[in-house]
């Protein structure tokens, strides 16, 4: 709005409107002035209008002239304008009347129809991505690795309501020497001008796609979608493929082979890595039980499968004499025991104890697998955890026996860490009704009483046995 300046009388309210609706310059169809031409008043009316006129109308309001007798007083302005609307300035304008709006037809309800897994569906096509139509297609991921790219497909026969038919998942490797031929590797046997549907899990998925579409033969169609970008594309199921691990996937150097067939060897391989791992987990434990412990009775053999995941621990010291036990007991059946002639502290036998179970975890434990050892001892739980962080002080232990069972207790858990096992230990309320703790006992004292009344190896042996068959029998009652 540009400035003006008129030289009028300030005492007259006509003069201050004249020059307003006589200004006719770039803005004066928004000040609200008359439009020369004609304009239709609507179109100026519905425009905002400048503040100055409002400015102009507020100042004329305060003059009022009296009108004819019995009518209301009115300012001058609205007579004003009441006596120049027939010269084509601004008049009042009647309500805008809205245009009734075309009703629109109700939509058909959905028509349902069941697919052939029996899911009930809505009959009408899925969305799918753009150019992508119903027909033949190739589901691709790619992986890149270090020296080459890893790739998973699948072919599908794109139909209606989602009722797709998917083929075999297949996978292999495409070195980065031979990348010339990857499509000829991956989509090889795609129909002419079939597309490849890729999902793009990050930029640099998409900056070694673009390389791909390079290097791509002119009738390959290529589309791409991002899972959390193009919610169109993961509402069919048949466009998620699984994942794999792309540094397996190289180091098998497989081309391109069945996902399952490539899994079941990678399975088979991964038994005989474990298998061989057991056994030699279970020769480190033969030949420390073979050293230190050498009169451990137990019924371990290498036949056994690792599976254990709970060992029972516990200790015992008969009263008036200088003989104790130590027992280790599994929920499978694998039980270890052996007495402690010259013990008089039940504290020896419990880090004893322990010591079984850790041998019991590497031998019986699966590798890379948890085994929670259960001990009613809070004192031989604590004295562990200082000495297995105080290693050179032994977590300032006192007695030479004692010293003597916390190295032996160390080595057997470092044995187990050698086997691959993560043990940890908990404690449980004794002689609380435990079936493992309560085992436990009765082999640690039984052991103990053996020995205290002089009964032989082989004697005590199958005495052990027995113990261990009657608790079997009380907990699992043959019908």
């Amino acid at each position: 709005m540009r400035s003006l300046h008129f030289d009028t009388d300030a005492s007259s309210p006509d003069a201050l409107l004249d020059p307003m609706w006589a200004f006719t310059g770039p803005r004066a169809s928004r000040a609200g002035a008359p439009a020369p031409d004609g304009a239709d008043v609507l179109a100026r009316r519905a425009r905002p209008a400048h503040p100055g006129a409002a400015l102009v109308r507020a100042a004329t309001s305060l003059f009022t002239l009296p009108g004819p007798p019995g009518m209301p007083h009115r300012s001058r302005s609205a007579a004003l304008e009441a006596a120049r609307a027939p010269a084509g300035y601004l008049s009042p304008v009647p309500h805008r009347l809205a245009l009734p709006r075309p009703a629109r037809p109700r939509p058909a309800p959905p028509r349902m129809r069941v697919r052939q897994d029996g899911v009930r569906v809505v009959a009408r096509p899925l969305a799918m991505l753009p150019g992508v139509d119903h027909g033949r297609a190739l589901r691709l991921d790619l992986h890149p690795v270090r020296d080459g790219i890893v790739f998973v497909s699948r072919h599908l026969e794109l139909r209606e309501l989602g009722d797709d038919v998917k083929g075999l998942v297949l996978t292999g490797v495409v070195p980065a020497a031979r990348l010339g031929y990857f499509w000829d590797t991956v989509a090889g046997d795609l129909p002419e001008g079939r597309p490849v549907i890729v999902r793009l899990r990050s930029n640099d998925d998409a900056e070694l796609l673009t390389l791909l579409r390079a290097i791509a033969p002119p009738w390959l169609r290529v589309v791409s979608y991002r899972l959390d970008e193009s919610p169109v594309g993961s509402q069919r199921s048949s466009y998620l493929l699984p994942d794999v691990d792309g540094e397996a996937v190289a180091a098998s150097g497989a081309e391109r082979v069945p996902l399952e067939t490539l899994r079941e060897a990678h399975q088979a391989s991964a038994e005989v890595e474990r298998a061989s791992r057991v056994f030699l987990a279970r020769r480190r434990v033969d030949r420390f039980v073979r050293r230190s412990v050498p009169d451990l009775m137990h019924s371990l053999s290498y036949t056994d499968p690792a599976e254990v995941r709970h060992v029972y621990v516990d200790g015992s010291v008969l009263r008036g004499t200088r003989t104790g036990g130590a027992a280790a007991v599994t929920r499978s059946g694998p039980w270890a025991a052996h007495a402690l002639p010259g013990a008089t502290i039940p504290l020896e036998a419990e880090l004893e104890a322990l010591t079984l179970g850790h041998l019991m975890a590497a031998w019986s434990g699966t590798p890379d697998e948890r085994v929670l050892i259960h001990s009613d001892s809070r004192a031989a739980l604590a004295l562990l955890r200082e000495a297995h962080r105080e290693r050179l002080t032994l977590g300032d232990a006192r007695g030479e026996r004692i010293r003597r069972a916390l190295r032996r207790l160390l080595a057997a858990v470092d044995l187990a860490g050698s086997a691959g096992v993560e043990v940890s230990t908990l404690w449980v309320k004794g002689h609380a009704g435990t079936h493992g703790n309560e085992l436990a006992d009765d082999l640690a004292r039984s052991a103990a009483r053996n020995t205290a009344a002089g009964v032989s190896a082989d004697e005590m042996r199958r005495r052990m046995r027995h113990v261990v068959q009657l608790w079997d029998a009380t907990t699992h009652p043959q019908a």
